[in-house]
């Protein structure tokens, strides 16, 4: 029976493919752009429209920060494009996104790609930065199946193998000129804890906003990562592995889908997602509360998961200037955010009872009777006002079902 309410089970998610279709759409549009501006060689852009048609290809190359930047990039005008190409590092950064993604799927290309003055290389989705022992006046990287060639000043410096276990520390290099500094990321290396892409924060900053941000406490009107301790990392770790041995399910959705879960240094939010940063969960720095970031994993997770759902069907047909009482929101919210709520909510109700189960005390009991009270009310106001697609009704049952009995008929 499909469910858009239980954890994906990753291998046929069609959500999760079919919301890829529009960002591969924006990509297309901005990969021509730089191609008749001749900013990226044909052949290259050749390569990786092919190597597009391959679903797995695009899960791999599908980031955060080149969803965003890949929107802005479709948004300038064509004078303003070719305004912002006369910055070198525009194409830089744009290719940046591709070399782990073609590594991983054979695909060779060659591109330069930004070096700071600390002789530093961020490559987007690879977890280690690649610091070089003198900074060059030129650097470019090179890709075949399962590595990526270092190349300063046209010379080759170092390969880095892809598939390499890099925990164990056995780094397979043909030159020693490089070395590797460990992202602060989840054991299996798949989801990065640490924000490292200057366009994210970008964003952030830009827009706090339209968030959920008390900007009174955001430090320095900026989003930065903790300073994480050798504790603090094995704390989030812990946290995540508590969810994949109670309610693996959804463990495996979260590390098919999210890639980073950016542990921020403020007060300004508890958690927040963005539509315009798919795959990426914003969570403030609690370092010794582990059923609230638990919790809050879980219920960010749950947004991210159902703005897959909305980039292919409306699921809420009222308008966006009606609002109605959320019991989560002092102020009246519009029917989406009330649905998000009450969908992000009853995941988290799931989970604390099967975290009851494993863990019945009356902590977790307490705030499970707290969070299914307000899925009720929200659950009251969506049937009353709310209006919603065939795909909604589906959902709205589904959610329904965590707080009413199921009334067969």
């Amino acid at each position: 029976m499909l469910s858009f309410l239980q954890p994906s089970s990753i291998e046929n998610d069609q959500i999760y493919k079919l919301s890829l279709r529009y960002f591969s759409k924006k990509l297309d549009t901005v990969i021509d752009r730089f191609e008749q501006y001749g900013s990226i060689p044909e052949d290259i852009t050749a390569k990786i429209k092919n190597a597009l048609k391959d679903p797995q290809f695009l899960k791999d190359l599908y980031n955060p920060g080149l969803n965003y930047f890949t929107s802005l990039l479709k948004n300038y005008s064509t004078e303003e494009f070719i305004e912002q190409l006369s910055d070198s590092s525009l194409n830089k950064k744009f290719m940046s996104y591709f070399i782990l993604p073609c590594a991983e799927h054979g695909v060779a290309i060659q591109s330069t790609i930004e070096c700071n003055q600390d002789g530093i290389i961020d490559i987007p989705g690879f977890n280690h930065k690649i610091k070089l022992e003198r900074v060059p006046s030129e650097c470019s990287i090179s890709t075949l199946k399962n590595q990526m060639t270092v190349l300063s000043n046209g010379m080759n410096i170092g390969v880095i193998k892809t598939n390499t276990d890099f925990n164990d520390q056995s780094v397979l290099m043909e030159e020693k000129n490089l070395q590797l500094i460990q992202k602060i990321c989840d054991n299996n290396g798949r989801i990065n804890f640490e924000m490292t892409d200057s366009l994210i924060s970008q964003y952030l900053t830009e827009n706090s906003e339209l968030l959920n941000i008390r900007k009174s406490e955001l430090k320095d009107d900026h989003f930065r990562s903790i300073s994480f301790s050798t504790n603090d990392h094995l704390f989030y770790n812990t946290c995540l592995k508590s969810i994949r041995d109670i309610w693996p399910e959804y463990y495996t959705e979260i590390e098919g889908h999210i890639k980073l879960i950016a542990i921020i240094d403020t007060n300004a939010f508890g958690g927040f997602t963005s539509g315009v940063l798919p795959d990426a969960v914003f969570l403030s720095h609690n370092p010794y509360d582990f059923l609230w970031v638990t919790e809050n994993i879980i219920h960010e997770c749950a947004h991210s998961r159902l703005d897959q759902l909305f980039i292919i069907d409306p699921i809420i047909l009222n308008n966006d200037d009606e609002k109605f009482i959320s019991p989560w929101r002092e102020d009246p919210r519009p029917m989406k955010g009330v649905l998000h709520g009450a969908y992000a909510f009853a995941r988290v109700a799931i989970w604390l009872e099967k975290l009851h189960d494993h863990y019945p005390v009356d902590e977790v009991s307490e705030r499970l009777e707290v969070v299914k009270k307000q899925l009720s009310e929200a659950v009251t106001v969506i049937e009353q006002h709310g209006r919603l697609s065939p795909i909604g009704e589906h959902l709205f049952k589904e959610i329904s079902s965590v707080v009413k009995p199921v009334v067969n008929v």
